[in-house]
């Protein structure tokens, strides 16, 4: 489900800084394509992260390099390096050898650093200029005990996201098509029977998980090809000691079932630098694929940085 109306009901808050104990000394992250090439999105100088890879360019712009040697330092704030350690769900970890420079993507291309030996089999995941610690992020099965569990813990947090937004008045004309659909919701609630699990993502060492849901007002007077007709809910939720779920940092947007199916995020993998767990996340919009990393704790979700991989 998509969404442009977004009302923020968490604690998810945009820092470029984390904690120095972090990620124990600097460290340079990429994205891994499936064919092996990597895409810097990150580094950490020792005081925060920050994305300084350039942007994708255009599909008919020449690339700005030729050779590793030729890419400035401030791309990545020292020179390349030549060796990465590699990690997918599929290969686990590997060492791989820099080669060259590509590019990959659709109408806007990213610059990549093709690698040597390629995954196998073919997979995406993430590159490290050390060796670094990654669990594999688990998607729940869909109809699992745990699943239907969730559907029905999530209704009751969704009800009490609906209810905090009384009073509030979004503006412009997307804003009054939203008001609409939160006007129903507020008028008949969620159950368990009305919510609709979309993708739920759980961390294996942690009871921590991200899900995106939905509650469709279809047929109720909003055409579905022309206005919002759904509310989309979801974000970072934990159990408490007592096993109860806990939002931790979560959102409620007006969207449209005309987007059904649609995941707004898939999983890379998660971090594990010193005592922090970085979720690594594909954020997809209509045309663009973005690499974000997300430091995620029981009290609270930090966006670090973020980096456009792919795009129209």
């Amino acid at each position: 489900m998509r969404g442009s109306v977004a009302l923020v009901l968490g604690a998810l808050l945009s820092a470029g800084a984390a904690l120095a104990a972090q990620a124990q000394g600097p460290l340079i992250v990429a994205y891994m394509e499936s064919n092996g090439e990597l895409v810097p999105v990150a580094r950490y100088d020792g005081a925060r992260w920050r994305n300084t890879w350039p942007e994708p360019i255009d599909r008919d712009a020449p690339l700005p390099v030729r050779s590793v040697a030729s890419i400035p330092g401030t791309w990545l704030g020292q020179p390349v390096p030549l060796t990465w350690t590699t990690w997918s769900e599929a290969t686990g970890s590997h060492r791989v050898r820099v080669t060259g420079v590509d590019r990959e993507g659709a109408c806007v291309e990213s610059i990549t650093l093709t690698t040597t030996p390629k995954p196998d089999p073919r997979s995406d995941g993430l590159a490290f200029d050390r060796p670094t610690m990654v669990s594999a992020i688990v998607p729940l099965e869909k109809g699992s005990p745990e699943w239907e569990t969730l559907r029905g813990e999530i209704a009751p947090r969704l009800n009490a996201a609906i209810g905090s937004t009384a009073g509030s008045q979004p503006a412009g004309e997307q804003g009054e098509r939203g008001a609409r659909v939160l006007a129903l919701a507020r008028a008949e609630g969620a159950t368990a029977e009305t919510v609709i699990l979309e993708s739920v993502l759980r961390d294996p060492r942690r009871p921590m998980y991200f899900i995106e849901a939905h509650r469709e007002f279809r047929g109720k007077g909003i055409p579905a090809d022309t206005d919002y007709d759904a509310l989309s809910y979801g974000g970072w939720f934990r159990r408490d000691r007592a096993g109860a779920l806990i939002p931790i940092s979560a959102s409620l947007v007006p969207s449209s079932t005309a987007a059904d199916g649609e995941h707004r995020y898939t999983p890379i993998g998660i971090l594990r630098l010193g005592v922090g767990s970085i979720w690594a996340m594909a954020e997809w919009g209509k045309e663009s694929k973005t690499i974000v990393l997300f430091e995620v704790s029981t009290q609270r979700v930090r966006k670090l940085t973020s980096a456009d991989v792919s795009g129209c």
